[in-house]
């Protein structure tokens, strides 16, 4: 079979001071015998949200020897070649000023070339070849891909894996490694406060944790982008490789090393998750479009879980720390009100235009798939794990379903049937409850499967031993109007439905003047002044809403957020302790003290 002409892409810099490339564009003349439509893609795959990249495409012209041709734009983000013999030159230019996983950036020290936000593709036409190549940029620059390279071109078989296949440009550090017969390649781009070797040696551990629970590597090579920049994190997944960005001041602390291996551990994952076992609609992709699915939940929301797994069994993040996140995550999700208001599965479907465009009445009406997904499959792992007797929780769940449908598609109802043959279980009641449903998270199967418990603390009993002495500051911590304040100024950020500040009219961006008189110029100042009357009492508040000034009554209730800590029972039996060493790969932890009711 012959293989169809490339197309041929070249990226010039413009001026990387102004973040600004070129790409020039030879489309061949078999291409085009009838003519041919040109399109930009409209999102990236693994991100959601449709995010109109054809914004930062300008200068979009034809050009035949140095001749410029009439182009037709024919919506937003496509454009119209004429019918041809020859092969034609397209050249437009690149904006690059937004440093994430998903978006294109360069300047004067490296250039992160996102594919799905750069390049044209033939509608109709995805299985055709690209070479890319790069010229002009400065000397001494290195390219980072995972795209294999043959005389300076970069070469993808179709327009699906140039998608996937981000580039780095620049002096980056380069560090590699070989596990399981598999190439792995680091690199690092931009300052920070951490140590590279360790994090190459854990981003090993990682690798071979997760390879462990397939039996090996899907792929020959693998590519590992690491970027630093203050104040940032992300990541992005592809089939051979993972962009990844963190804080460039995170790694003063283990807490900041932990949390770039859970960072690591996530998005290799996905290297089986998502990217090759996927829901069947996740792949050929429409690029122009939503390409909505049910399994969001599965393939982000187990992941999250995953990253526990994995970096536990791969020795690189204590226990102690995973069960501090793993406990915050509950208490903010069982309290997050939208938990009563959509399921997983919804929440899936319509990430498009909710997950990744939030208002301020999202916490009150939705969940995240990758929040409550995690919890979830938590509790899925401890089902597996109570049904089959501790033999087989999510790893072999992944397993499992790797080996049925590794690069073929899968289905809810393929999840369901593993889930039935590892627990011995109808997985119709867990799908009810937890992913098609909305009923509350159930920490007994913690306690079943791993002899682990979920304590609950209310506000008053988290207070020093001196503050709880104190009956005012006591009072304080028990009152509560159902107010969430900005972190700045006091504008109501949130009001939690049926809450007392609900009640009293109270509503999102109001700012709040004065509490029973006194002047309320801070959000500390504000909530002290609304706690300090104690439960019962009736406080009036003065707010400012959109310049007019209205005064509102509010009667505190008690306090109904609860914290948790994540205890390990003395008394865990001895099946629970395996299901626990089966699961994350540690010897069960030392029983801490209880402090709190179970929840």
């Amino acid at each position: 079979m012959t293989q169809s002409a490339p197309l041929r892409a070249t990226l010039r810099p413009l001026d990387l001071a102004q973040h600004l490339f070129e790409v020039e564009l030879v489309v061949p003349a078999e291409a085009l015998g009838q003519g041919a439509v040109l399109s930009l893609p409209a999102w990236t795959p693994g991100s959601y949200l449709v995010r109109d990249y054809a914004r930062f495409l300008d200068r979009v012209r034809l050009l035949k020897g140095r001749r410029e041709v009439a182009l037709d734009k024919v919506d937003k983000q496509s454009w119209a070649l004429p019918a041809s013999k020859t092969d034609l030159c397209l050249r437009y230019r690149v904006y690059a000023n937004d440093l994430t996983v998903r978006t294109n950036h360069v300047d004067a020290t490296h250039a992160q070339i996102i594919p799905a936000a750069t390049f044209l593709y033939l509608q109709g036409q995805l299985e055709r070849p690209v070479e890319v190549r790069f010229e002009g940029f400065p000397a001494g620059w290195q390219v980072a891909s995972a795209l294999p390279n043959k005389q300076g071109a970069y070469l993808a078989r179709d327009f699906d894996t140039l998608v996937d296949s981000p580039f780095e440009l620049g002096t980056f550090r380069r560090r590699k490694f070989l596990s399981g017969g598999t190439h792995f390649e680091l690199a690092f781009t931009g300052l920070h406060n951490g140590d590279e070797a360790r994090i190459a040696a854990a981003t090993e551990k990682i690798v071979a944790a997760a390879g462990a629970i397939f039996g090996g590597f899907p792929f020959q090579r693998y590519l590992f982008l690491f970027t630093f920049a203050p104040k940032l994190r992300g990541g992005l997944e592809h089939r051979d490789c993972t962009s990844l960005i963190a804080d460039s001041h995170s790694l003063d602390q283990p807490e900041g090393y932990y949390s770039l291996f859970q960072l690591v551990a996530h998005e290799f994952f996905h290297a089986w998750n998502v990217k090759r076992l996927h829901d069947a609609v996740l792949g050929p992709f429409d690029y122009s479009r939503e390409n909505p699915t049910r399994l969001l939940w599965f393939h982000e929301g187990l992941t999250s879980y995953m990253e526990y797994l994995i970096v536990l069994r791969a020795g690189v993040v204590p226990w102690s720390h995973a069960a501090k996140e793993l406990a915050r995550g509950w208490s903010e999700e069982t309290q997050r009100p939208g938990r009563l208001e959509q399921s997983l599965e919804e929440s899936s479907y319509d990430a498009w235009i909710r997950l990744y465009k939030p208002h301020e009445f999202s916490p009150n009406s939705s969940v995240s798939y990758y929040a409550k997904g995690e919890l979830v499959a938590w509790l899925m792992d401890a089902t597996l794990r109570i049904g089959s007797g501790g033999k087989a929780g999510l790893p072999e769940y992944f397993a499992l379903l790797w080996t049925r449908h590794g690069e073929t598609g899968l289905h809810d109802a393929d999840l369901r049937q593993a889930f039935e043959e590892l627990s011995g279980l109808d997985p119709a009641p867990f799908w009810a409850a937890y992913i098609s449903g909305r009923a509350e998270l159930d920490a007994n199967l913690l306690h079943q499967a791993y002899g682990l418990d979920l304590l609950a603390s209310a506000p008053w009993e988290k207070l020093s031993a001196e503050a709880q002495a104190d009956p005012m500051a006591s009072a304080r911590a028990r009152a509560w109007t159902g107010l969430v304040l900005n972190s700045g100024a006091p504008t109501v950020q949130n009001v939690i439905p049926e809450s007392p500040a609900a009640q009293a009219g109270l509503s999102f961006g109001m700012e709040l003047l004065a509490v029973d008189g006194w002047r309320t110029s801070s959000t500390a100042e504000a909530q002290k002044a609304l706690a300090t009357p104690g439960v019962g009492a009736q406080v009036r508040v003065l707010a400012s809403d959109r310049g007019r000034v209205q005064e509102f009554q509010v009667r505190l209730a008690e306090n109904p957020e609860r914290s948790h800590r994540l205890v390990a029972r003395a008394a865990a039996t001895a099946g629970q302790r395996r299901a626990f060493k089966a699961s994350y790969g540690q010897a069960f932890p030392v029983a801490a003290a209880k402090r709190g009711k179970r929840s």
